[in-house]
Protein backbone atom coordinates (compact mmCIF):
# COMPACT_ATOMS: atom_id res chain seq x y z
CA UNK A 1 0.00 0.00 0.00
CA UNK A 2 1.15 3.09 -0.94
CA UNK A 3 2.15 5.89 2.00
CA UNK A 4 -0.11 8.59 2.43
CA UNK A 5 -0.16 11.89 4.25
CA UNK A 6 -2.29 13.65 6.23
CA UNK A 7 -2.23 16.14 9.37
CA UNK A 8 -5.17 15.64 11.48
CA UNK A 9 -6.92 18.80 13.16
CA UNK A 10 -8.41 18.32 16.13
CA UNK A 11 -12.21 17.35 16.39
CA UNK A 12 -15.07 19.75 17.64
CA UNK A 13 -17.84 17.30 18.56
CA UNK A 14 -15.08 14.65 20.33
CA UNK A 15 -17.09 11.91 18.53
CA UNK A 16 -15.79 11.12 14.55
CA UNK A 17 -18.99 11.14 12.12
CA UNK A 18 -18.21 8.84 9.19
CA UNK A 19 -19.17 9.30 5.83
CA UNK A 20 -22.21 6.99 5.90
CA UNK A 21 -23.70 9.37 8.53
CA UNK A 22 -22.82 12.82 7.68
CA UNK A 23 -26.12 13.72 6.96
CA UNK A 24 -26.07 13.94 10.79
CA UNK A 25 -23.76 16.50 10.97
CA UNK A 26 -24.20 19.88 12.76
CA UNK A 27 -22.59 23.20 11.30
CA UNK A 28 -19.39 23.38 12.69
CA UNK A 29 -18.84 19.52 13.36
CA UNK A 30 -15.77 17.41 12.54
CA UNK A 31 -15.98 14.94 10.36
CA UNK A 32 -13.63 12.03 10.22
CA UNK A 33 -13.73 9.66 6.81
CA UNK A 34 -14.25 6.27 6.89
CA UNK A 35 -11.00 5.17 4.37
CA UNK A 36 -7.97 3.38 5.54
CA UNK A 37 -6.08 6.78 5.89
CA UNK A 38 -5.85 8.29 8.95
CA UNK A 39 -7.68 11.90 7.85
CA UNK A 40 -9.45 14.34 9.77
CA UNK A 41 -11.27 17.34 8.58
CA UNK A 42 -13.40 20.37 9.69
CA UNK A 43 -16.52 20.16 8.11
CA UNK A 44 -19.10 22.53 7.71
CA UNK A 45 -22.82 21.62 7.49
CA UNK A 46 -24.72 24.87 5.70
CA UNK A 47 -28.67 25.37 6.61
CA UNK A 48 -29.59 26.62 3.53
CA UNK A 49 -28.30 25.64 -0.72
CA UNK A 50 -24.41 26.08 -0.70
CA UNK A 51 -23.64 27.07 -3.95
CA UNK A 52 -19.89 28.22 -3.28
CA UNK A 53 -17.05 28.78 -1.04
CA UNK A 54 -14.17 31.27 -0.11
CA UNK A 55 -11.46 31.59 2.45
CA UNK A 56 -10.44 34.10 3.98
CA UNK A 57 -7.23 35.20 5.35
CA UNK A 58 -7.37 35.21 8.40
CA UNK A 59 -8.47 31.35 8.12
CA UNK A 60 -12.39 32.40 8.44
CA UNK A 61 -14.85 30.44 5.65
CA UNK A 62 -17.39 32.29 3.83
CA UNK A 63 -20.23 29.85 2.38
CA UNK A 64 -22.64 31.61 -0.15
CA UNK A 65 -25.76 30.01 -1.66
CA UNK A 66 -29.98 30.98 -0.98
CA UNK A 67 -32.74 30.08 1.27
CA UNK A 68 -36.14 30.55 -0.58
CA UNK A 69 -36.65 34.56 -1.58
CA UNK A 70 -32.88 35.73 -0.32
CA UNK A 71 -28.91 34.88 -0.79
CA UNK A 72 -27.57 33.38 2.16
CA UNK A 73 -23.57 34.34 3.15
CA UNK A 74 -22.26 32.54 6.21
CA UNK A 75 -19.21 32.73 7.92
CA UNK A 76 -17.43 30.52 10.20
CA UNK A 77 -14.71 30.98 12.40
CA UNK A 78 -11.12 28.63 11.72
CA UNK A 79 -13.01 25.89 14.08
CA UNK A 80 -15.90 25.51 12.37
CA UNK A 81 -18.63 27.25 14.38
CA UNK A 82 -20.66 30.47 13.25
CA UNK A 83 -18.92 33.70 13.54
CA UNK A 84 -20.93 36.23 15.30
CA UNK A 85 -19.52 39.13 14.35
CA UNK A 86 -20.59 38.51 10.66
CA UNK A 87 -24.50 39.58 10.66
CA UNK A 88 -25.17 39.30 14.42
CA UNK A 89 -25.12 35.66 14.09
CA UNK A 90 -23.12 34.43 11.66
CA UNK A 91 -25.58 34.67 8.79
CA UNK A 92 -26.33 37.49 6.18
CA UNK A 93 -29.48 37.54 4.30
CA UNK A 94 -30.06 39.60 0.86
CA UNK A 95 -33.02 39.39 -1.71
CA UNK A 96 -32.97 37.10 -4.24
CA UNK A 97 -32.65 38.49 -7.74
CA UNK A 98 -34.56 35.85 -9.83
CA UNK A 99 -35.30 32.93 -7.48
CA UNK A 100 -35.53 30.00 -9.12
CA UNK A 101 -34.02 30.88 -12.48
CA UNK A 102 -32.76 28.37 -14.28
CA UNK A 103 -29.32 30.20 -15.39
CA UNK A 104 -28.89 31.57 -11.89
CA UNK A 105 -24.90 31.33 -11.19
CA UNK A 106 -23.16 32.08 -7.79
CA UNK A 107 -20.05 32.88 -7.48
CA UNK A 108 -18.08 34.35 -4.21
CA UNK A 109 -14.63 35.34 -3.83
CA UNK A 110 -12.74 37.71 -0.67
CA UNK A 111 -11.92 41.24 -1.68
CA UNK A 112 -9.06 43.12 -0.32
CA UNK A 113 -9.76 44.62 3.09
CA UNK A 114 -12.37 41.47 3.84
CA UNK A 115 -15.01 42.70 1.75
CA UNK A 116 -17.12 40.18 0.52
CA UNK A 117 -18.01 39.71 -3.32
CA UNK A 118 -20.36 37.68 -4.59
CA UNK A 119 -22.47 36.85 -8.41
CA UNK A 120 -26.11 35.98 -8.13
CA UNK A 121 -28.17 35.36 -11.02
CA UNK A 122 -27.25 38.90 -12.76
CA UNK A 123 -26.28 40.83 -10.08
CA UNK A 124 -23.36 41.62 -8.43
CA UNK A 125 -23.30 41.63 -4.68
CA UNK A 126 -20.31 43.93 -2.27
CA UNK A 127 -20.94 43.30 1.97
CA UNK A 128 -18.24 44.71 4.36
CA UNK A 129 -16.50 42.63 6.29
CA UNK A 130 -19.34 42.71 9.15
CA UNK A 131 -21.62 41.59 6.45
CA UNK A 132 -23.48 44.72 6.04
CA UNK A 133 -24.24 45.53 2.24
CA UNK A 134 -21.79 48.10 1.07
CA UNK A 135 -23.23 51.41 0.39
CA UNK A 136 -20.44 52.51 -1.51
CA UNK A 137 -20.71 49.67 -4.17
CA UNK A 138 -23.77 50.80 -6.99
CA UNK A 139 -27.43 50.70 -5.42
CA UNK A 140 -26.70 49.74 -1.48
CA UNK A 141 -24.35 47.22 -2.23
CA UNK A 142 -25.83 45.96 -5.67
CA UNK A 143 -24.58 45.80 -9.59
CA UNK A 144 -26.43 44.64 -12.37
CA UNK A 145 -26.29 47.72 -14.95
CA UNK A 146 -23.22 47.23 -17.85
CA UNK A 147 -22.56 43.74 -16.82
CA UNK A 148 -22.70 40.61 -19.42
CA UNK A 149 -26.17 39.54 -19.99
CA UNK A 150 -25.36 36.16 -18.69
CA UNK A 151 -22.91 36.10 -16.98
CA UNK A 152 -20.90 33.05 -15.37
CA UNK A 153 -17.60 34.03 -13.27
CA UNK A 154 -16.20 36.97 -11.02
CA UNK A 155 -13.15 38.29 -9.79
CA UNK A 156 -11.68 40.92 -7.37
CA UNK A 157 -8.58 42.75 -8.61
CA UNK A 158 -6.00 44.27 -6.06
CA UNK A 159 -7.60 47.75 -6.08
CA UNK A 160 -11.30 46.95 -5.61
CA UNK A 161 -12.09 46.29 -9.06
CA UNK A 162 -13.88 43.70 -10.12
CA UNK A 163 -14.23 41.49 -13.52
CA UNK A 164 -17.19 39.81 -14.38
CA UNK A 165 -16.66 37.01 -17.46
CA UNK A 166 -20.15 35.72 -19.28
CA UNK A 167 -21.68 36.24 -22.84
CA UNK A 168 -24.35 38.29 -24.69
CA UNK A 169 -26.66 35.61 -24.06
CA UNK A 170 -26.59 32.31 -22.54
CA UNK A 171 -24.66 29.57 -25.09
CA UNK A 172 -27.14 27.34 -26.94
CA UNK A 173 -25.77 24.65 -29.48
CA UNK A 174 -29.18 25.31 -31.94
CA UNK A 175 -27.75 26.52 -34.94
CA UNK A 176 -31.39 28.60 -34.53
CA UNK A 177 -30.83 30.13 -31.70
CA UNK A 178 -29.13 33.67 -31.65
CA UNK A 179 -25.38 33.97 -31.45
CA UNK A 180 -23.91 34.76 -28.57
CA UNK A 181 -20.14 36.57 -27.98
CA UNK A 182 -18.33 36.05 -25.08
CA UNK A 183 -17.86 39.17 -22.78
CA UNK A 184 -15.39 40.45 -20.17
CA UNK A 185 -16.99 43.60 -17.96
CA UNK A 186 -14.27 45.89 -15.61
CA UNK A 187 -16.21 47.31 -12.94
CA UNK A 188 -14.49 50.44 -10.61
CA UNK A 189 -14.14 49.92 -7.07
CA UNK A 190 -17.50 51.64 -6.49
CA UNK A 191 -19.58 49.63 -9.28
CA UNK A 192 -19.33 51.75 -12.14
CA UNK A 193 -18.55 50.89 -15.82
CA UNK A 194 -14.48 51.02 -15.85
CA UNK A 195 -13.74 54.21 -18.59
CA UNK A 196 -10.42 52.61 -19.12
CA UNK A 197 -11.43 48.87 -19.95
CA UNK A 198 -12.68 48.34 -23.68
CA UNK A 199 -15.31 50.24 -24.53
CA UNK A 200 -17.57 51.60 -21.77
CA UNK A 201 -15.82 48.88 -19.64
CA UNK A 202 -16.74 46.03 -21.53
CA UNK A 203 -15.24 43.88 -23.93
CA UNK A 204 -17.21 41.63 -26.40
CA UNK A 205 -15.39 39.22 -28.24
CA UNK A 206 -17.22 37.03 -31.17
CA UNK A 207 -16.14 33.41 -31.80
CA UNK A 208 -16.87 30.91 -34.45
CA UNK A 209 -20.38 31.08 -34.27
CA UNK A 210 -21.33 31.38 -30.92
CA UNK A 211 -19.36 31.79 -27.70
CA UNK A 212 -19.70 32.35 -24.12
CA UNK A 213 -16.52 32.78 -20.60
CA UNK A 214 -17.14 30.30 -18.03
CA UNK A 215 -14.00 31.75 -15.88
CA UNK A 216 -11.40 34.36 -15.08
CA UNK A 217 -8.32 34.93 -14.15
CA UNK A 218 -6.87 38.29 -13.45
CA UNK A 219 -3.04 38.61 -14.48
CA UNK A 220 -0.44 40.73 -12.63
CA UNK A 221 0.03 43.10 -15.48
CA UNK A 222 -3.65 44.25 -15.31
CA UNK A 223 -4.92 41.99 -18.15
CA UNK A 224 -7.00 38.73 -17.80
CA UNK A 225 -7.49 35.02 -18.84
CA UNK A 226 -10.89 34.12 -19.82
CA UNK A 227 -11.89 30.66 -20.38
CA UNK A 228 -14.82 29.49 -22.65
CA UNK A 229 -16.30 27.54 -24.91
CA UNK A 230 -16.78 28.46 -28.99
CA UNK A 231 -19.29 27.07 -30.69
CA UNK A 232 -19.21 25.95 -34.76
CA UNK A 233 -22.63 25.05 -36.22
CA UNK A 234 -21.16 23.59 -39.82
CA UNK A 235 -21.81 19.72 -40.33
CA UNK A 236 -23.08 19.68 -36.80
CA UNK A 237 -22.17 21.18 -33.69
CA UNK A 238 -18.65 21.13 -32.48
CA UNK A 239 -17.12 22.58 -29.47
CA UNK A 240 -13.75 24.60 -28.91
CA UNK A 241 -12.73 25.06 -25.43
CA UNK A 242 -10.65 28.27 -25.74
CA UNK A 243 -8.96 30.55 -22.99
CA UNK A 244 -8.51 34.39 -24.23
CA UNK A 245 -6.03 36.52 -22.94
CA UNK A 246 -6.35 40.78 -22.82
CA UNK A 247 -4.14 43.31 -22.19
CA UNK A 248 -5.41 45.76 -19.31
CA UNK A 249 -6.93 48.14 -21.88
CA UNK A 250 -9.00 44.96 -22.89
CA UNK A 251 -7.47 44.43 -26.26
CA UNK A 252 -6.81 40.63 -26.94
CA UNK A 253 -3.30 40.01 -26.76
CA UNK A 254 -1.38 39.22 -29.94
CA UNK A 255 1.25 37.23 -28.27
CA UNK A 256 -0.93 34.51 -26.49
CA UNK A 257 -1.98 31.45 -28.87
CA UNK A 258 -3.61 33.05 -32.38
CA UNK A 259 -4.28 37.01 -31.76
CA UNK A 260 -5.10 36.33 -28.22
CA UNK A 261 -6.96 33.09 -28.62
CA UNK A 262 -5.51 29.94 -27.74
CA UNK A 263 -7.88 26.43 -28.15
CA UNK A 264 -7.26 23.86 -25.56
CA UNK A 265 -8.99 21.44 -26.92
CA UNK A 266 -12.07 19.80 -29.13
CA UNK A 267 -15.08 18.38 -28.36
CA UNK A 268 -17.29 16.90 -30.87
CA UNK A 269 -20.65 17.75 -28.92
CA UNK A 270 -21.26 21.03 -27.21
CA UNK A 271 -21.54 20.27 -23.08
CA UNK A 272 -18.18 20.58 -22.92
CA UNK A 273 -17.32 23.26 -19.88
CA UNK A 274 -14.09 24.80 -19.41
CA UNK A 275 -14.93 26.09 -15.69
CA UNK A 276 -11.57 26.77 -13.95
CA UNK A 277 -8.47 28.84 -14.97
CA UNK A 278 -5.40 29.63 -12.86
CA UNK A 279 -1.64 30.42 -13.61
CA UNK A 280 1.14 29.13 -11.90
CA UNK A 281 4.75 30.55 -10.82
CA UNK A 282 5.71 29.97 -14.08
CA UNK A 283 3.74 31.67 -16.15
CA UNK A 284 1.88 28.78 -17.12
CA UNK A 285 -1.69 28.69 -17.43
CA UNK A 286 -4.05 25.80 -16.28
CA UNK A 287 -7.47 25.25 -17.45
CA UNK A 288 -10.01 23.17 -15.89
CA UNK A 289 -13.39 21.32 -16.78
CA UNK A 290 -15.47 18.24 -18.36
CA UNK A 291 -16.11 17.28 -21.79
CA UNK A 292 -19.43 16.65 -23.41
CA UNK A 293 -19.12 12.84 -22.23
CA UNK A 294 -18.76 13.87 -18.48
CA UNK A 295 -14.87 13.25 -18.05
CA UNK A 296 -12.77 15.58 -16.06
CA UNK A 297 -10.18 16.81 -17.23
CA UNK A 298 -7.58 19.89 -16.96
CA UNK A 299 -4.68 21.46 -19.49
CA UNK A 300 -1.93 22.95 -18.93
CA UNK A 301 -0.79 25.77 -21.95
CA UNK A 302 2.73 27.47 -21.97
CA UNK A 303 2.84 31.25 -21.23
CA UNK A 304 2.46 31.47 -25.06
CA UNK A 305 -0.80 29.59 -25.18
CA UNK A 306 0.41 26.76 -26.45
CA UNK A 307 -0.19 23.16 -25.22
CA UNK A 308 2.37 22.26 -22.75
CA UNK A 309 4.09 19.40 -23.65
CA UNK A 310 5.37 18.10 -20.77
CA UNK A 311 2.27 18.48 -19.27
CA UNK A 312 0.98 14.43 -18.01
CA UNK A 313 -2.64 14.24 -17.27
CA UNK A 314 -4.84 12.04 -18.75
CA UNK A 315 -8.51 12.43 -18.51
CA UNK A 316 -9.60 8.91 -16.85
CA UNK A 317 -13.01 7.58 -18.19
CA UNK A 318 -13.30 6.72 -14.17
CA UNK A 319 -13.05 10.36 -13.08
CA UNK A 320 -16.40 12.19 -13.88
CA UNK A 321 -18.29 15.37 -13.13
CA UNK A 322 -20.32 15.47 -10.43
CA UNK A 323 -23.97 14.47 -12.17
CA UNK A 324 -25.68 18.10 -10.83
CA UNK A 325 -22.70 19.96 -9.16
CA UNK A 326 -23.25 18.07 -5.76
CA UNK A 327 -24.57 15.06 -5.89
CA UNK A 328 -24.19 14.21 -1.64
CA UNK A 329 -25.47 17.12 -0.61
CA UNK A 330 -28.80 17.21 -2.45
CA UNK A 331 -28.20 21.24 -2.15
CA UNK A 332 -29.45 21.07 -6.36
CA UNK A 333 -25.95 22.97 -7.13
CA UNK A 334 -27.03 23.24 -10.24
CA UNK A 335 -24.94 23.13 -13.70
CA UNK A 336 -21.85 20.56 -12.70
CA UNK A 337 -18.58 22.47 -12.53
CA UNK A 338 -14.90 21.29 -12.44
CA UNK A 339 -12.86 23.25 -9.84
CA UNK A 340 -9.07 23.67 -9.84
CA UNK A 341 -7.29 24.94 -6.98
CA UNK A 342 -3.11 25.35 -6.81
CA UNK A 343 -1.23 24.07 -4.31
CA UNK A 344 2.35 24.96 -2.92
CA UNK A 345 5.47 22.98 -4.99
CA UNK A 346 3.39 23.45 -8.63
CA UNK A 347 0.62 20.62 -7.96
CA UNK A 348 -3.07 21.10 -8.47
CA UNK A 349 -6.13 19.60 -7.48
CA UNK A 350 -9.54 18.95 -9.17
CA UNK A 351 -12.78 18.64 -7.52
CA UNK A 352 -16.39 18.70 -8.62
CA UNK A 353 -15.31 14.98 -9.71
CA UNK A 354 -16.47 11.58 -9.13
CA UNK A 355 -15.49 8.23 -9.60
CA UNK A 356 -18.63 5.92 -10.29
CA UNK A 357 -18.34 2.12 -9.34
CA UNK A 358 -21.09 -0.13 -10.67
CA UNK A 359 -22.90 -2.00 -7.55
CA UNK A 360 -24.11 -5.35 -7.08
CA UNK A 361 -27.11 -5.18 -8.92
CA UNK A 362 -25.12 -2.80 -11.95
CA UNK A 363 -26.14 0.40 -10.87
CA UNK A 364 -23.36 3.01 -10.77
CA UNK A 365 -22.54 4.27 -7.20
CA UNK A 366 -21.22 7.66 -6.92
CA UNK A 367 -17.92 8.42 -4.78
CA UNK A 368 -16.93 11.96 -4.80
CA UNK A 369 -13.46 12.38 -4.96
CA UNK A 370 -10.60 15.15 -4.74
CA UNK A 371 -7.86 14.16 -7.46
CA UNK A 372 -4.20 15.59 -6.84
CA UNK A 373 -1.63 16.17 -9.29
CA UNK A 374 1.83 16.55 -9.11
CA UNK A 375 3.85 19.41 -11.06
CA UNK A 376 3.84 17.64 -14.14
CA UNK A 377 0.42 16.90 -14.31
CA UNK A 378 0.59 12.99 -13.39
CA UNK A 379 -1.18 11.76 -9.82
CA UNK A 380 -0.05 12.76 -6.57
CA UNK A 381 0.47 9.27 -5.09
CA UNK A 382 1.03 10.76 -1.91
CA UNK A 383 -2.83 11.34 -1.47
CA UNK A 384 -5.52 8.69 -1.02
CA UNK A 385 -5.49 5.99 -3.54
CA UNK A 386 -3.51 7.02 -7.03
CA UNK A 387 -4.14 10.40 -6.37
CA UNK A 388 -7.53 10.50 -5.13
CA UNK A 389 -9.06 10.92 -1.99
CA UNK A 390 -12.54 10.03 -1.05
CA UNK A 391 -14.49 13.52 0.55
CA UNK A 392 -18.03 13.47 1.42
CA UNK A 393 -18.41 16.21 -1.28
CA UNK A 394 -15.99 17.20 -3.92
CA UNK A 395 -17.32 20.42 -5.63
CA UNK A 396 -15.40 23.75 -5.40
CA UNK A 397 -11.99 22.75 -4.31
CA UNK A 398 -10.03 25.94 -3.09
CA UNK A 399 -6.70 26.84 -1.63
CA UNK A 400 -6.80 28.01 2.03
CA UNK A 401 -4.29 30.68 3.42
CA UNK A 402 -2.45 28.12 5.36
CA UNK A 403 -1.78 26.09 2.04
CA UNK A 404 -4.80 23.31 2.44
CA UNK A 405 -8.00 22.82 0.79
CA UNK A 406 -11.32 23.81 1.24
CA UNK A 407 -13.71 21.55 -0.28
CA UNK A 408 -17.16 20.82 -0.99
CA UNK A 409 -20.94 22.69 -0.59
CA UNK A 410 -22.62 20.19 1.93
CA UNK A 411 -20.34 19.54 4.10
CA UNK A 412 -17.40 22.00 3.45
CA UNK A 413 -14.51 20.18 4.90
CA UNK A 414 -11.23 21.56 5.29
CA UNK A 415 -8.27 18.93 4.67
CA UNK A 416 -4.65 20.11 6.07
CA UNK A 417 -1.66 20.50 3.26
Amino acid sequence: MMKRRATAKPMLLGAALLLCSCSALPPGGALALGTTQTTSQQAIRPSFAARDTAAQADGRTVVFGHRGADYVMARYLAGGQPDPSFGGSGEVRLPRTAPGGAAEIFRLTVQAGGGLLALGGTTVLRVLPDGRPDPAFGQGGRVTAALPAAPQALAALPDGRVLVAGGTRALSPDPAAPASALVLTRLLPGGAPDPGFGVGGQVVTALDASASAFSVWPLADGGALVGGTALSFEGGTYSRWVVVRYTAGGALDPAFGDGGVATVRGDRFAATRPSSLAVDASGRVLSAGHLSSGVCTLDRLLPSGQRDPAWAYEAASELRVLPDGNAVGGAGAGTPDVSLALLPGGGAALGGCAQFTPDASGQDQVQPVLARLGPDGSPDLTLGSQGFQTVPDSARASTTPGGGLLVGLDPVSEIDP
